[in-house]
């Protein structure tokens, strides 16, 4: 994996909006990400690719009332769908190849309008050679605390509807797989988990909550990936408990190195091991949660702050040579918040950053 040492891609969500704000993202991708290429999230194109709601295709239990959603167990229709899930799911996870289980995948297909971009993106694809393509899905425990059943309470605290979105959120990460495969037989499939809600554990929010449990949720998607030739990413823009980011089985771990290296360093023994087996920590490196700092952002002062994060492993006992190899380079987060000439700033930012700190160490453009 030595292709992604300094290597860059984008978290995901971009602001464009109107009719040509597929086109105008994909373009830009294309052009400028061409080692890792990803598909965009367009929440202000339709509303149905919130981050959460994207994922909800073929839920099992799903029920939409205007602009509320939530999961209902209780009746026949649920139970039907829910041994249909575990059974593709077995199946599956069972077979020797992803390409046996075409037809079972495409039920978990993301389509619009839940996404419109993936599609798009997909055909494009087939015009490029990467490297790496990256896909994405809501990490199960985010998933599962921002969905409710019937009574509003978190799936999360129902085992049966914890199980449904994890092996949901499964599938539709391995059908993600096999779609980047067909398109684009040589790059190699990297899917991240976005986690934002994993900060919130031990907090007021999620007292019960234990980290070995998050951990398990978060396996059963790594080892799925890992089964089938993939890598995968987590993505968490907040304050943590980082053992559970590099604890989880993911092959990168992406955390906002502008404002929150300490807080990932201060793991540094956990983070040690965690590279020393071959993973990436991914610093998102470029702020986009701060509109003003990004508008006075250049790249000699993003080469600055990324010696300041690095600074933050090394003073911990961190092996220097060993991280470097280990560095992979991302935006601090999605740019759908920032408008449309700062989030493409912002991913511009990242690629001159890569190019700079390549030339710097000598790794190979």
């Amino acid at each position: 994996m030595s292709e992604l040492t300094l290597n860059y891609t984008g978290i995901g969500s971009l602001p464009l909006c109107g009719s040509d704000a597929v086109k105008k993202s994909l373009d830009f991708i294309f052009s400028e990400f061409k080692s890792m290429p990803f598909w965009p999230q367009l929440p202000h194109f339709a509303r149905e690719e919130d981050m959460v709601f994207q994922y909800t295709q073929n839920l099992a239990g799903l029920v939409v009332e205007g602009d509320k959603y939530y999961l209902s167990s209780d009746s026949e229709e649920f139970f039907v769908k829910l041994e249909e899930l575990f059974f593709d799911y077995e199946t599956v996870i069972a077979s020797n190849s992803l390409e046996e289980c075409e037809q079972i995948l495409e039920k978990y297909a993301i389509l619009a309008p839940n996404s419109n971009s993936l599609r798009p993106f997909l055909n494009e694809l087939k015009n490029h050679n990467p490297d790496f393509v990256k896909g994405s899905i809501t990490g199960p425990f985010t998933f599962s605390t921002s969905i409710v059943d019937n009574e509003g309470k978190c799936a999360y605290y129902n085992d049966v509807l914890k199980d449904v979105c994890t092996k949901t959120l499964s599938l539709k990460a391995l059908w993600q797989v096999l779609e980047f495969k067909k398109a684009s037989p040589k790059a190699r499939a990297v899917i991240f988990m976005d986690e934002p809600s994993i900060s919130q554990v031990g907090s007021c929010a999620f007292l019960s909550v234990e980290s070995k449990d998050v951990i398990e949720m978060l396996k059963v998607i790594t080892g799925d990936l890992a089964k089938f030739g993939a890598l995968s990413g987590i993505h968490c823009c907040g304050k943590t408990d980082w053992e559970i980011a590099l604890s989880c089985g993911a092959d990168i771990v992406n955390f906002d190195a502008y404002f929150y290296a300490q807080s990932v360093a201060n793991f540094a023994s956990t983070a040690q091991k965690f590279v020393e087996q071959g993973g990436y920590l991914a610093f998102g490196i470029v702020p986009t949660l701060d509109k003003e700092i990004l508008e006075n952002l250049s790249t000699d002062d993003l080469v600055e702050k990324f010696d300041e994060a690095l600074k933050c492993f090394l003073k911990k006992g961190m092996n220097e040579s060993l991280l470097y190899e280990h560095i992979f380079l991302t935006p601090s987060c999605g740019c759908g918040s920032l408008d449309e000439k700062n989030a493409l700033k912002a991913l511009k930012l990242t690629k001159d950053l890569s190019n700079r700190l390549k030339e710097r160490c000598q790794v190979a453009l």
